[in-house]
């Protein structure tokens, strides 16, 4: 089961499965398992997401675990909750804003993030409420676009949210969300096809096509 193909900057590419993280050179591919070498530190073969910051250093998203890796040693990104708690975190996707913050949307935790390499925290405020995230991305505006299981889909600001498929309907429906050059938005859904916002414009609109 493959759940996210990334590019990294040095033109490879990394799939993340259920059975290990697997990189492309662009011959043949290389695949990275927790017990190939126990000395790596790899936390789970069960691997949702992968991102890159500015200093090329990846965060894997893992079930049970956040870690970062170096092309050689992954290393354990400690998790902190709204308490201060440390929590273990099913990691289900990432964003790197333009600024070159990472935030990091998991399942139980809401949305976390990246303090440094070794540290995340959850984001408190008026996400606080959030426990599942399954899709995150950021427009032209800086506004963070935030796919939830059971808040529809949430647009923040930093300081308010303003929430989009609101009703109770769209309830587990929503699964992806990404944005264009152009800055239109289009929202995945897992029974309703996709829906799409024009840039300049406040409503969603249902491509008719995909059904």
């Amino acid at each position: 089961f493959t759940s996210q193909v990334f590019l990294d900057r040095d033109g490879f590419i990394w799939v993340a499965t259920r059975n290990g993280l697997n990189k492309y050179d662009g011959y043949q591919f290389h695949i990275i398992k927790k017990e190939q070498d126990r000395q790596q530190g790899m936390a789970s073969n069960y691997v949702n997401c992968i991102i890159q910051d500015k200093r090329g250093m990846f965060y894997i998203g893992m079930y049970g675990a956040l870690q970062t890796y170096d092309g050689r040693v992954f290393r354990d990104v400690e998790v902190k909750d709204l308490e201060g708690r440390k929590v273990p975190s099913y990691i289900t996707c990432f964003l790197k804003r333009k600024n070159g913050q990472i935030l990091v949307g998991t399942s139980g935790h809401g949305l976390l993030k990246v303090i440094d390499s070794g540290h995340a925290q959850q984001i408190d405020g008026q996400l606080k409420n959030i426990v599942t995230i399954q899709a995150l991305a950021e427009d032209r505006g800086g506004h963070i676009w935030i796919v939830t299981q059971n808040y529809g889909l949430l647009e923040y600001d930093g300081k308010s949210v303003k929430r989009h498929f609101a009703d109770e309907s769209f309830k587990d429906k929503l699964l992806r969300i990404c944005i264009d050059a152009k800055d239109n938005i289009y929202v995945g859904t897992s029974d309703r096809g996709v829906y799409q916002r024009t840039a300049g414009t406040a409503e969603f609109r249902h491509i008719d096509v995909t059904g």
